[in-house]
Order: structure tokens, then sequence, then C-alpha cells
């Protein structure tokens, strides 16, 4: 059965389902520890399931009935979810929508950089901390929800260590971010890779990728992220490794 995640044994049991999962095995167990008590709705466990329904997407690991998963998500308002196949069947009823591919790069092992225009880069002001206003408006210059919650989250995980963001400056202004935003013990989940739409396709946003990542394995942590398909090619030239893969699922139903 499955139930909001209030005692320590539901705990547990959401902390078992997402252990050694790629990118899930850090990033739910983090927002459980960070935002267990003040968003107390989002967290959901079962037997052998932990769920995070922080919004229309859910995020699973482990599995669960698929009557009862459908049903569940159905209750919480979902349109979508993202879980491994080969372990949880979908939702019943449910289609499927794409696939997220997920890359990373084996802790200690270092990336070559990727070209770029070397004028350009030595232009950029590198900056390894941010302010966290800038970064959100830069990702999310359309939804101010999503900004504020991005900003609240950050600002909640740099405090803890949990997130490291780095950016490149150009007169003043925001060219390139991408971050760590979940670091455990083993895994580091980057996300949020965008550069401002003049620089695009000019290589600065390759290079901060690689060379946060490269960072990261140096410190014994294993960089991972999750890509569309769209993405997948940019990863491979970049010279990370294809480790997995997630489906997202919709409800057609909740359209």
């Amino acid at each position: 059965m499955i139930t909001q995640v209030r005692t320590p044994r539901q705990r547990q049991r959401f902390r078992s389902a997402c252990r050694g999962k790629l990118c899930l095995g850090v990033t739910m167990p983090q927002a459980l520890a960070l935002f267990g008590k003040s968003q107390p709705g989002r967290f959901f466990a079962g037997p052998t399931l932990a769920l995070d329904v922080g919004g229309s997407t859910a995020w699973l690991a482990g599995h669960a009935n698929p009557d009862e998963l459908a049903s569940f998500l159905h209750f919480c308002g979902c349109k979508a979810v993202i879980l491994d196949e080969a372990e949880c069947p979908p939702p019943t009823g449910w289609a499927r929508a794409k696939s997220h591919s997920v890359f990373g790069l084996a802790p200690g092992k270092q990336l070559p950089e990727p070209a770029v225009e070397e004028t350009l880069w030595a232009s950029l002001h590198f900056d390894p901390e941010p302010p966290a206003g800038p970064v959100a408006q830069m990702l999310f210059p359309d939804r101010p929800t999503r900004r504020d919650d991005f900003y609240s989250e950050l600002c909640s995980k740099r405090a803890r260590g949990r997130a490291v963001v780095w950016a490149l400056e150009q007169g003043g202004e925001l060219a390139c971010t991408v971050g760590a935003y979940a670091i455990g013990t083993e895994q580091a989940y980057m996300a949020c890779g965008e550069t401002a739409e003049p620089l695009r396709g000019r290589g600065i946003g390759g290079r901060l990728i690689v060379r946060l990542a490269n960072t990261l394995s140096a410190q014994g942590l294993q960089p991972l992220f999750l890509c569309s398909p769209e993405r997948v090619h940019f990863y491979t030239r970049l010279g990370f490794e294809k480790l997995g893969e997630y489906a997202r699922y919709e409800n057609k139903d909740q359209g």
C-alpha cells in the first residue's frame, strides 16, 4: 500500500527503494532529507517503492502494483511519471511518452575539454558560486512559480553543501550556467545546463559541463545527468557514457 512518508520505518523504505539507482539514488533521498518536513505531502512509500510527487510529474524508484499506482497518481493529480521500465511496470492505462537517457562519468576519470572559440572563452568571467537569483531567472524566465521554487531549493541545498553551481559571465550578465543539484557520498546529479541564446553553438556550454564533471569526478564522485533524446548526440560527443534509461509515461486522461 502506498502511504505518505511520516514514520522512521517509512523513511527507511523510501531510502531503500532509491538505493543504488542512477540519479534517483541521490536526488530523491536528498529531497526527502531537505524538504520532508516543510513539504510532507510530496513524499510517499510502499514496501518496495519511493515516490516524489512534488508537481505534475512524479519520480518513482522501485516498483508497485500498476493498478494501484495508476489510481494513486490519478488521485494526486499527476500527469506524468518517470520510472525504470526494467524494474517497474507502468501505471495501468498510461502511455509511454519519451525516454530519458542517463549519462555519466566514472569516478576518477577525466574527459578532454572540448574545442571552443578561445577568444570568446577568454572574454568570459568564471564564477564558481553565482547568486541564486540570476541563475533562477536565466533558467526559468517565463515560469515565475518554478523560478521561485528553484531559488528557494538552491539556497537550501547550498547552505547544506548539497549543490554546486558554476557560471560564466559576460559584461556582468550570465552567459552560461550548469550545476550539480544533488550531491551525495557517491553520486552527483548534474542538471540545468543553459547558455544565453546569442552565444549558443560556440562551445562554451560543453566546456563548462566537462570542467564541472571532471572536478566532481576528481573528488571521487560519479557525475550523472538525464537527457532527452535530442541531446544524446551532444553528450556522447563530449565523451560521456550512456549508463541507463528511464521512461516517461503520461496519463492522457489528465491532459
